[in-house]
């Protein structure tokens, strides 16, 4: 037991050796003992509690404690509820087994549909925007792969680009 893990333990249980933890009790007892700079620390605690125990304490109001039980975090409802689903779990093999482990409230085929529409809709738009980007040096119309290239150095911030394009 040292002098400075003594301090923790009567900042943090107070002075009562009862109040302090058993395993490190009787080491504590025996440096209070020995030394006086520990029974100072055991004095001081001792006064700062005897503030502490004159401070009126009352028992909570009926309105507080049930504006406390009102406010306390509870359970989130689901956002989709479950469909009740009929077929027992063995028939729905390895797929239908993954299906639910990423997607566990009730038929998938929203979100899939979602999916779909946002990948056909990214290829068709990606595909028909012919992007180019002119060279103001020389006049000459930058590739579609350079452009796109450059633009996907810029959306990372590259710092090997911004001198070419910040002409």
């Amino acid at each position: 037991m040292t002098i400075e893990r003594l301090r923790e333990i009567v900042e943090a249980y107070g002075a009562s050796p009862a109040r302090w933890p058993e395993a490190e009790r009787p080491a504590a007892e025996a440096m209070l003992a020995a030394s006086a700079q520990a029974r100072g620390l055991a004095e001081d605690a001792a006064r700062f509690d005897a503030l502490l125990d004159m401070a009126p304490v009352e028992a909570p109001s009926a309105a507080l404690t049930e504006r406390l039980m009102a406010a306390r975090p509870r359970a989130a409802a689901p956002l989709v509820r479950p469909a009740p689903d009929l077929r027992p779990k063995a028939e729905r093999g390895f797929f239908g087994g993954l299906v639910e482990a990423v997607w566990p409230y009730g038929s998938p085929a929203f979100p899939a549909g979602a999916l779909a529409a946002a990948l056909v809709m990214g290829v068709a738009l990606g595909s028909t925007s012919g992007i180019s980007v002119l060279d103001t040096r020389s006049s000459v119309a930058v590739t579609d792969t350079e452009a796109g290239e450059g633009l996907i150095a810029l959306a990372m911030a590259n710092q090997a680009w911004p001198e070419e394009w910040m002409q």
